[in-house]
């Protein structure tokens, strides 16, 4: 997108005749932008001067909205790096056992889950324990990358007792809630869930997938559900950069 300080045809002057603080008019002005997507979430803006430039305003004026803008999280300062756009962080509860179809249907993020591989093989002594079956035993590993309309949210590993679910490999598609087929097709019912949470730095491949950078951390969620009878249904492990969700706890 062609920048309007490289457009003589361009102007994004604020007016001074408008009662509203040229401060303000250039808070207003950035938020609706990055609403539009002129300037992206995770983006580098143009420096002081530029904006100033842009807008028609002083450096004062610019300094102070990105300030105000600071302190409502909107932008963020990097040291020697410039002023950037911050990721508005999806909210993902640690309580609830919904799946990503509910939860993110629920709060109205769009959404997408593509499978990335489907396989099956003998269990390893972490999935063997979790799942509580014996080391060796056949288990099914599902691979998917969950996205938001702005990109890579998460990688879900998710493993199963193969003996448990026979056939769910041939009804698994891209977007298809995978605990409303435990439910439905093979009437087990999601009651409890442990989960156990460390932070890690992305690896080059899940740099790759995730769309994140060198370095940058991310949540490492091992996650395993039972039915009533504390029958363990799915260990799975989650993969999501800390700077685009929350998690939270109600109590």
């Amino acid at each position: 997108m062609q920048h309007p300080l490289s457009d003589p045809a361009a102007d994004d002057s604020l007016t001074r005749i408008d009662a509203v603080p040229l401060y303000t008019q250039m808070k207003q002005r950035l938020r609706a932008e990055i609403a539009d997507g002129r300037y992206a979430e995770g983006g580098l803006l143009p420096t002081e001067a530029q904006l100033g430039e842009i807008y028609g305003v002083s450096r004062i004026t610019v300094r102070r909205a990105i300030s105000e803008l600071q302190d409502e999280g909107v932008l963020e300062k990097r040291h020697g790096k410039g002023t950037f756009v911050t990721v508005q962080r999806i909210e993902s509860s640690l309580v609830k056992l919904d799946g990503f179809s509910e939860t993110y249907s629920a709060i109205g993020v769009e959404h997408h889950s593509e499978i990335q591989s489907v396989s099956e093989g003998p269990a390893h002594a972490a999935t063997a324990a979790a799942l509580r079956i014996e080391p060796g035993a056949p288990v099914l590993t599902v691979r998917r990358l969950i996205s938001t309309r702005k990109g890579p949210l998460t990688l879900d590993t998710s493993q199963f007792d193969s003996r448990l679910f026979p056939g769910l490999a041939d009804l698994l598609h891209d977007d298809v809630s995978i605990y409303r087929l435990l439910r439905t097709h093979f009437g087990r019912v999601l009651e409890h869930a442990t989960r156990k949470i460390n932070v890690r730095l992305a690896g080059q491949a899940e740099r790759q997938v995730l769309a994140c950078n060198a370095g940058e951390p991310l949540f490492d969620m091992e996650k395993v559900v039972f039915d009533g009878a504390m029958v363990p249904l799915q260990r799975s492990v989650l993969l999501t950069p800390c700077n685009r969700i929350t998690l939270t706890i109600r109590v």
